[in-house]
């Protein structure tokens, strides 16, 4: 994206969206708008309750066999975060990639 369009001023957040509605038409109480609401997804919640002793044991399963560079990212998503903290599912991701790599390479 061209540095013209990059947000400069955070209080003009989605400038680029603002300016397709704008050009669409659409009326000003909707481009204009300051009180949208992002979603947080409620996944960093259920990974760190309902789904935490699961999250764990994915997780502590790739550390077994991981190679050294992988650690560190593992072992960050055995501690909890907050709701918006990402960790626990980047370790999560990681952990399933590595699991993927490690059947496809037995095979």
């Amino acid at each position: 994206m061209p540095a013209e369009h990059k947000i400069s001023d955070p209080a003009q957040g989605k400038r680029t969206l603002r300016y397709a509605a704008k050009a669409l038409g659409l009326p000003r109480e909707v481009w204009a708008s300051r009180d949208k609401l992002g979603f947080a997804s409620p996944v960093p919640a259920w990974l760190n309750s309902t789904l935490a002793g699961w999250a764990d044991a994915q997780i502590n399963t790739a550390l077994a066999d991981a190679p050294a560079a992988f650690r560190p990212l593992l072992e960050g998503g055995l501690t909890p975060g907050s709701r918006f903290d990402r960790t626990r599912m980047q370790a999560l991701t990681a952990a399933a990639w590595f699991s993927n790599q490690t059947v496809q390479a037995a095979a």
